[in-house]
């Protein structure tokens, strides 16, 4: 019987998936999304090729459906029948001059696996592409045939459907005609008996008619697709047909005569099955009959299949038989069980990705958040408007500062249309560790141009960024040596063979492809080998699920390794293999003699750096402390670990840092000064508080304490130095007027007037012409003292430069008052100054400028004050002057 393994469209026509213009669909737009987003490419597309063009029957980012053959890529990859990599094709002279290349689309890159149909032919390829030159290594090359072997599937799943389905309609048709048939031959034989004495006559013309139909339905049970088996009541095979020769390995000499049960039915069913037929034999009746099931059967060479039985019982000279119409559909469910591993690896491959992965369709309903994004957000997907994600999902700006507005995040600006590439952001969700991702997307067009929605990937950077942080501002104990390690991913059938192994596994075993799957996971190993993993094998085939670490040696190498076998169980409770995940953890093991050698040589530079440093659990137990500690308090390292810091220090001592040891705790890094008695003088301890967090949990703190004091001593130093007037020690022009803010401030707070004074030396130029710049220096040092004398302490009195001095009068309320001070100071310098072996006259000019306003103005006082001192000096010098805009 001929099947026709093509299908038809809308409009009747037949069409296979890989015939032209047989249309876009889903099931392929859906392979080519994936395919773009895991190869993060810009175009991708699923290419069939025919004698004059290529057309394209799924596309993601390129707007055109077809192009001609002659200038096709995918042409060279159908030709060859293998993969077709160009790395970049202005190098390659076969693509250089194309137009595919110099023209608008500007393609530099492109990677096409073909795929084939049913028969084996080549139609067309899974390829991607990119404006950009890149390399394209083996995990990747094997990314692509995975992802071309899925469109593969799909192309042929239409074919294998429709071969089903012609199967059955046939299988059905000859079961209307055998029971119409039946019927008739029934009726015949009863109209027969009725009236056998009336048409004696007729007898041998009806006996032949019957002859006639028994022999078109046998040769109808001949040539049938389908098993036919007859038994009578004692389950004896009386009819055999060759499709049941052809399904069972029996022969009809072989099968007629014999119980049915021992020639087909399995041995654990054999009793049910005698069982059934001996109640249908006694009641007329059972649950099987006329019912159309699916059931186990074994062969001749007793191998299992799975078949579709119709079964039916008939009278026939006063005997019970029973007839059964069988197909072997074995290859159908492999088909369907394969379709569902493969469907199955896809999901686990979306759900084990570490890259969060969100889509939404084009209305703006969120449809795909995989594993990653739940656990970015701790949140599932959740209709809501567009405007509301970034406060439901907590989205901030790169920087945290911020929430995003609704145009600014990624989906949204993908969903728009815009191509987003490694867009920077914040995750922060209330209660969970804040996540920095780097997102990229786009948006998702339909076969017609139409608006499909928008898909984002975000990549978490999170401990990149944490750890470069703490690179900066930390010299911490510990670092975190790796944090992906490389899996061996694989799956084994119920037989013990294998069915899938990604790039890793087939490097772990130094093997390609076609030497292991379908192969016995024992040719993998040598015997020793396959000892060690045979009872986790038979584990996992019993459905239980193990985990394990051992050495192994394979090719030559040892590696040590953490495996975990998950049994692959289907609907029924039936276990169909399992699959299997490795982790290669030789590194680790190696390392643990490295790391207790790095822990000795960490314990002898922590012992001999000039500080104190320890490290705290969260119960504040000391779990480390370095030498450092005997010599400042005494207190043996040793001593200290698994004791609390109130066990080891004095009540006043825990006081002063506990409560910044509790804000370490909750995640902050905190720095603190205080003073301490070491050696019988005070001294400054500098100390940092360092979380120890790990997945955004604190376990503990470091602490790291430095001696400060002379930095700080020699800080303060400085300070005096650039505030105060080397030559005189009175405050400089930068204390001056810092002072003159303050006093003006308290002015305004207390309400009381406030004073400026400018003073300058009369004719000071000739004292440093006549005597030298020595004993002018010594004149401006006695000018200070004098001046130091002659106002109150908390007056401040200032040198502004060269013979320029200042004083500030706070709480002064009146003019009188300033001319009280003022006559003081010029009385204060009328007595001879000493220089050198002789004396000299020196007097001063002072202008005073008050102001007991509410709002003091620093500027307007200065200038009041300036403008008396030019007025004193106009007077004959000697004297003071107040100003005249005094409020």
């Amino acid at each position: 019987m001929d099947i026709d393994l093509a299908f038809s469209d809308d409009t009747g026509r037949v069409r296979a998936p890989w015939m032209p213009d047989s249309g876009q669909e889903e099931r392929f737009d859906r392979l080519t999304r994936l395919t773009a987003i895991a190869m993060a490419v810009p175009i991708a597309l699923v290419s069939l090729v025919d004698d004059e063009r290529q057309w394209f029957k799924s596309r993601v980012g390129l707007d055109a459906t077809e192009t001609a053959r002659s200038i096709a890529f995918c042409r060279h990859a159908v030709a060859v029948r293998e993969m077709l990599v160009v790395e970049d094709a202005l190098q390659d002279p076969r693509f250089h001059a194309n137009p595919l290349v110099t023209g608008a689309l500007a393609i530099r890159f492109y990677a096409g696996q073909p795929v084939f149909s049913h028969d084996g032919e080549a139609v067309g390829t899974l390829c991607i592409i990119d404006t950009v030159p890149r390399q394209f290594d083996d995990a990747a090359r094997q990314s692509l045939r995975d992802f071309a072997s899925l469109v593969e599937d799909e192309l042929n799943k239409g074919a294998l459907i429709a071969a089903r389905v012609s199967a059955e309609g046939a299988l059905q048709a000859l079961n209307i005609e055998l029971e119409k048939r039946i019927d008739e031959r029934t009726a015949s034989l009863s109209d027969a008996n009725d009236t056998l004495k009336r048409e004696i006559r007729q007898r041998l013309s009806a006996e032949a008619t019957l002859r006639a139909n028994e022999e078109r339905i046998r040769t109808i049970i001949s040539s049938s697709f389908s098993a036919f088996i007859s038994t009578d009541a004692n389950g004896m095979v009386v009819d055999w047909n060759p499709s049941a020769e052809r399904t069972f390995g029996w022969t009809r000499e072989e099968a007629l005569g014999r119980e049915l049960a021992t020639l087909i039915v399995p041995e654990s069913y054999r009793a049910a099955h005698r069982a059934g037929m001996q109640r249908f034999t006694r009641h007329g009746a059972g649950s099987m009959i006329n019912t159309h099931i699916e059931m186990p059967a074994c062969t001749r060479d007793h191998g299992d299949i799975t078949v579709e039985m119709t079964i039916n019982a008939f009278e026939a000279g006063g005997e019970t038989f029973f007839g059964a119409f069988l197909h072997d559909v074995s290859g159908r469910i492999k088909a369907k069980l394969a379709l569902m591993q493969k469907q199955q690896l896809l999901d686990s491959v979306l759900e084990t990705l570490d890259v969060g992965v969100v889509a939404c369709s084009a209305d703006g309903e969120l449809t795909l958040f995989n594993r990653a994004a739940r656990e970015f957000h701790g949140l599932p997907p959740q209709a809501l408007p567009s405007g509301d994600w970034a406060s439901h999902y907590s989205l901030f700006s790169a920087d945290g500062t911020r929430l995003l507005e609704e145009r600014d995040v990624p989906l949204v600006r993908a969903l728009n249309g815009e191509t987003v590439r490694d867009c920077a952001m914040l995750i922060a969700p209330k209660g969970l560790h804040r996540r920095y991702v780097l997102a990229s997307g786009r948006r998702m067009i339909g076969p017609n141009g139409e608006a499909l929605g928008a898909v984002v990937a975000m990549k978490d950077i999170t401990e990149l960024s944490e750890s470069q942080r703490k690179l900066k501002l930390n010299e911490q104990r510990l670092r975190a040596i790796t944090e992906n390690l490389p899996a061996l991913v694989g799956q084994v059938d119920k037989a013990g063979n294998f069915t899938f192994l990604n790039s890793q596994a087939l490097r772990f075993y130094g093997r390609e492809n076609a030497q292991l799957i379908g192969q016995p996971v024992r040719q993998a190993y040598s015997a020793p080998e396959f000892e060690k993993v045979e009872q986790f094998i038979k584990l996992a085939m019993q459905g239980k699920r193990v985990s394990f670490e051992d050495e192994i040696t394979v090719e030559g190498r040892r590696s040590y390794y953490h495996a975990s076998y998950i049994p692959d169980i289907d609907a029924s409770g039936s276990v169909n293999g399992f699959y299997a995940m490795a982790f290669d953890i030789t590194a680790r093991k190696r390392s643990e003699i490295r790391q207790r050698d790095s822990e000795e040589r960490l314990r002898t530079v922590t012992d001999n750096l000039p500080a104190l440093i320890s490290y705290l659990d969260i119960d504040l137990r000391y779990r480390f402390a370095n030498a450092m500690y005997k010599q400042w308090y005494g207190i043996d390292p040793a001593d200290m670990v698994g004791k609390s810091i109130t066990d080891v220090f004095p009540a006043h001592f825990c006081g002063q840092r506990e409560q910044q040891l509790r804000r370490c705790l909750e995640g902050h890094t905190v720095h603190l000064e205080l003073e301490v008695e070491h050696g019988g003088e005070s001294r400054i301890l500098h100390s940092v508080y360092i979380p120890h967090m790990r997945d955004g949990v604190v376990l503990g703190a470091y602490l790291l304490s430095t001696d400060v004091t002379a930095a700080r001593r020699h800080e303060a130093n400085l300070k005096a130095l650039a505030n105060t007037d080397t030559l005189t020690g009175l405050p400089n022009r930068r204390s001056y007027e810092a002072e003159l803010e303050a006093a003006l401030a308290r002015s305004v707070r207390n309400g009381a007037g406030i004073a400026l004074m400018y003073l300058d030396i009369d004719r000071f130029k000739q004292i440093n012409d006549t005597l030298g710049h020595a004993w002018g220096d010594e004149v401006l040092r006695e000018f200070a003292r004098r001046l130091l004398g002659a106002v109150r302490t908390t007056d401040t009195v200032s040198r502004l430069a060269g013979d320029e001095f200042t004083i500030i009068l706070e709480s002064v309320h009146s003019p009188e008052e300033c001319a009280k001070v003022g006559a003081k100071i010029v009385e204060t310098m009328r007595p001879l100054f000493s220089v050198g072996a002789m004396a000299r006259q020196v007097s001063a000019s002072i202008g005073i400028a008050w102001t007991g306003s509410a709002q003091p103005d620093a500027r307007e006082l200065a200038r009041e004050a300036d403008a008396a001192l030019y007025q004193a000096k106009g007077a004959g010098c000697n004297q003071y002057c107040l100003g005249t805009k005094q409020a």
